[in-house]
């Protein structure tokens, strides 16, 4: 699919030709610079802007159909909570709106708070919560609609480096334990590799995708993974990507 962004004096080309697939369970991180199309790709993906050519698909059908099907949960940057709504009002708020396309048995969102570390928060106001508490709370709102698909865009970039590894870990322990197919994006290279089975590459200068390096490591990943030998190898591939990519841009 391409994507261009019709601006004054000149037209902004985004995506070019990028082609993707990801499969079901699969956790795929997207990783780029700055205006590289990582974050117009997941708006394309949840079916919040349209290509100006080729074709978005889940599960072999349109995206429109998973959207109307509530088969997408989107977890943004900001955790954009309901600030008159306790945690457990904002957590139930996409079961309340959807109540047609609600799953039946959806997942109890008391057990979804204590499994992200939010074990007696319930009653709270957003603003009585941390800013890593509060993402937590927006990740729980997502999977309450049990969504097979998951789309995020740098959710965990507003908290601090031990806040993001906790949630990192307990981002993983939830998405292993539901199976749902994830679309990551983030800046963090630790990050990328930390979670995911595939990290997507993606180039300003190409508009689209540089390279898709497989990640290699066993699963399940514990919270000290990232001090191992063969962690750093992937993490060191994956920057010299980056770099690559990088010097590609600067030659131009």
């Amino acid at each position: 699919m391409s994507k261009t962004y019709r601006r004054e004096p000149d037209d902004v080309r985004v995506l070019d030709d990028l082609d993707l697939t990801v499969d079901r369970g699969e956790f795929v991180t997207v990783i780029g610079p700055s205006g590289c199309g990582k974050t117009t790709l997941l708006r394309l993906a949840a079916g919040l802007a349209s290509p100006d050519s080729g074709a978005i698909e889940l599960f072999g059908e349109p995206v429109a159909h998973a959207i109307a099907a509530k088969q997408i949960g989107f977890v943004p940057q900001s955790p954009a909570l309901l600030p008159w709504r306790s945690v457990i009002d904002n957590v139930l708020l996409p079961l309340q709106v959807n109540r047609g396309h609600s799953p039946v048995n959806p997942p109890d969102p008391h057990r979804l708070l204590a499994s992200l570390g939010l074990d007696g928060v319930a009653d709270r106001m957003p603003h009585e919560l941390s800013g890593g508490m509060q993402q937590r709370v927006a990740i729980a709102r997502a999977f309450v609609i049990d969504p097979p698909v998951l789309l995020m865009d740098e959710p965990f970039a507003a908290v601090d480096e031990l806040t993001r590894e906790a949630l990192r870990h307990e981002l993983l322990t939830a998405w292993q334990q539901s199976g749902k197919t994830v679309l990551f994006v983030t800046h963090s290279v630790a990050e990328a590799v930390a979670l995911s089975d595939r990290v997507v590459v993606m180039s300003a200068v190409a508009h689209g995708i540089q390279r898709v390096l497989d990640v290699p490591l066993t699963r399940p990943r514990d919270d000290l993974l990232e001090t191992t030998p063969r962690f750093q190898k992937v993490e060191r591939e994956l920057r010299l990507e980056l770099r690559r990519g990088q010097a590609t841009s600067e030659s131009r």
